[in-house]
């Protein structure tokens, strides 16, 4: 519980939390966040203009493949654009991954490159992909 509490409820009021609800169940999780010394590690795009971190998951197994993680990223790459005035919005998904990285192609993602040991996840360092959906490329 600590764990949790400290990764999800640290309570940076920089980091938006919410719960995704699909047809009045709660199916997963997705947070948003701009990119600064207190929210990532990639300090190469913090002199990048209006930069995003956006990180979910869809935590149900039987809502899996049915276009819902599709919809929600492209809804929130529209909110992080328009409401937001992103310019750039990135991600981090482990390259084991590939249900996920399937979906964020889909919704406009591009692969920028591999982050070697980047991820500390069940015991172990994990590579992830650095992805990135650019305003100017929509």
């Amino acid at each position: 519980m600590d764990r949790v509490n400290a990764d999800f409820y640290d309570h940076n009021p920089e980091i938006d939390r919410s719960i995704v609800i699909y047809k009045d169940s709660p199916i997963g999780y997705i947070q948003i966040y701009p990119i600064n010394e207190q929210t990532s590690a990639l300090t190469e795009y913090m002199s990048k203009g209006n930069v995003f971190g956006m990180d979910q998951f869809i935590g149900e197994v039987h809502c899996w493949n049915k276009g819902i993680g599709t919809l929600l990223v492209t809804t929130m790459v529209q909110h992080l654009l328009k409401e937001k005035g992103a310019n750039k919005i990135i991600m981090d998904p482990q390259v084991t991954n590939i249900r996920a990285l399937r979906c964020y192609e889909k919704a406009g993602f591009k692969k920028i490159r591999k982050l070697l040991n980047f991820e500390f996840h069940e015991g172990a360092y994990r590579d992830c992909w650095l992805l990135e959906f650019n305003k100017n490329n929509e």
